[in-house]
């Protein structure tokens, strides 16, 4: 793979990573509009929060084997 090609795939990768922090702010802005009122919206969002660490968790593993 050329090295420029490489640059821009672990720059995608970093970009993944970053907006992951934007995930959990808007994720946390949900749940505290929905407190108590709706608990299985606020489950879905709080499951939803979960699978996106395991999406950023498998993103910096392919980073790193770049």
């Amino acid at each position: 793979m050329a090295g420029n090609t490489r640059g821009r795939i672990k720059e995608h990768f970093e970009g993944i990573h970053k907006n992951i922090d934007w995930i959990q702010y808007h994720c946390d802005k949900i749940v505290i509009l929905v407190d108590g009122q709706k608990p299985r919206l606020s489950a879905a969002v709080n499951a939803f929060h979960a699978q996106q660490i395991i999406l950023d968790e498998l993103a910096q593993s392919l980073y790193a084997t770049i």
